[in-house]
């Protein structure tokens, strides 16, 4: 006579699946309720039922893992905004530096907006003069 098995018992299947899905949103920066939620879609069940299986069992064995992956967004996320901070202070160097030039350029316009008139002044001046 074969065991009987339970309609909701776990497979090892449904545990690595469980695991993989937490210790991935673990590492994207998620929490376990979120991966919990997530697990429940997947694997038909509720997400009460994939904490309770994951606390309960699954955190003992792969706990070291879980750990591991913690720490890495918080080193990702110190190197992504190392580089956003370098980023800015660039954009803002090219910034003042357009800035600036674009001043440069607006007094060089208006110098030859100025002469502009000047000469259409002076041209009027002489054809009223030959008239």
């Amino acid at each position: 006579m074969e065991g009987k098995r339970r309609k909701d018992q776990w497979t090892p299947e449904d545990d690595e699946k469980l695991a993989e899905i937490v210790i991935t949103a673990v590492q994207n920066g998620r929490t376990q309720l979120e991966a919990f939620a997530e697990a429940a879609e997947v694997l038909g069940r509720t997400k009460q039922a994939c904490g309770f299986r994951w606390n309960k069992t699954l955190r003992q064995q792969y706990g070291q893992m879980l750990n591991s992956v913690r720490k890495r967004p918080k080193q990702l996320m110190r190197s992504h905004l190392k580089l956003a901070l370098n980023s800015f202070d660039e954009l803002t160097e090219a910034y003042n530096e357009l800035e600036l030039k674009y001043r440069e350029l607006q007094t060089e316009h208006d110098k030859v907006l100025k002469w502009l008139q000047q000469g259409a002044i002076f041209i009027e001046q002489q054809q009223k003069q030959q008239q």
